[in-house]
């Protein structure tokens, strides 16, 4: 299996794009949560929101509470791994990949309903060069298709 062939998954995005899979980003989130926690930054921050008259600005201290939760949410989003080695949206419980598995087929390309798929419906939405990628896959082989891919997200 070619790497292009690894990364792709069944619903036809490419785990190297994808921010779950971006693993310096979920270290650094957990080492810096870490480093948060042994500083006592809550106090820190606590004790800064408190004290206006430092500055006007230190009244943005009283969010660290919530600065920390979405922290934590964005360590939640990581992909642990591949989708085609389990991983993948919601832990390894993705429909797609379930679907692809049943009809015993590599990735929604092969599939002649893809393009009315009820699954690929919310990932369309959000990645929307997903109907090239499959149409791409389709036409160039799962082993070729990746230096032509399109952005990820909307942004990119």
């Amino acid at each position: 299996m070619s790497e292009d062939s690894v990364l792709t998954t069944y619903c036809g995005l490419y785990c190297k794009d994808c921010i779950p899979s971006q693993k310096e980003l979920y270290s650094l989130a957990s080492r810096f949560e870490e480093l948060l926690g042994e500083l006592h930054f809550d106090k820190y921050a606590e004790l800064k929101a408190g004290q206006p008259y430092w500055s006007e600005s230190n009244s943005v201290f009283k969010s660290y509470p919530e600065f920390i939760r979405v922290l934590q949410a964005i360590r939640g989003l990581e992909c642990r791994s591949l989708c085609r080695e389990g991983g993948g949206w919601k832990g390894g419980r993705c429909p797609v990949r379930n679907c692809a598995l049943e009809k015993g087929i590599m990735g929604c390309w092969e599939c002649p309903d893809y393009k009315t798929c009820k699954h690929l419906e919310p990932l369309l939405k959000f990645h929307p060069n997903l109907a090239y990628h499959l149409e791409l896959i389709r036409s160039e082989g799962i082993d070729n298709w990746a230096a032509s891919r399109k952005g990820h997200y909307p942004w990119s």
